[in-house]
């Protein structure tokens, strides 16, 4: 199994795909103007974050397709790092599933669309914008 969680860090390559789906599922509903793909994505990612990285359904599934196929993985992620990006994704994906549910499709998918671009980004890159984003404003708040 390619996503091994180790003392070292995790396997970035399922949690990349994760990401990755995240972003065009995302991109689909704004498309197609299926609003209701907002909440159905938070729900993923909220039990992705819930269940932790090991055994959350979308890494499993890549870990499944790929298997053994893969070669051991060049770097690793640290935990915290994903916990923060899930954290953040969550939380701006239910304050999006809100504007959804009052009416504010616009603001939702503001909201939306600022999810997808950094769950692209981190799909494409590894750089799990969202936990650096985070830090950023937790180092600011500190005296």
């Amino acid at each position: 199994m390619v996503h091994h969680p180790s003392r070292r860090g995790l396997d970035p390559r399922p949690l990349r795909f994760q990401q990755g789906v995240i972003a065009l599922v995302l991109l689909i509903g704004f498309a197609f103007r299926a609003d209701l793909l907002i909440p159905a994505v938070t729900v993923v990612v909220a039990v992705s974050g819930a269940v932790g990285p090991r055994r959350a359904p979308l890494p499993r599934l890549f870990s499944a397709v790929a298997g053994d196929r893969l070669e051991p993985p060049e770097t690793l992620v640290d935990r915290q790092t994903i916990r923060l990006s899930v954290l953040v994704q969550t939380g701006a994906l239910l304050i999006a599933s809100l504007f959804v549910f009052v009416g504010l499709d616009l603001l939702a998918w503001v909201v939306a669309l600022a999810v997808v671009a950094t769950a692209a980004l981190d799909a494409a890159t590894g750089s799990w914008v969202e936990a650096g984003l985070y830090w950023r404003v937790a180092r600011r708040r500190r005296p």
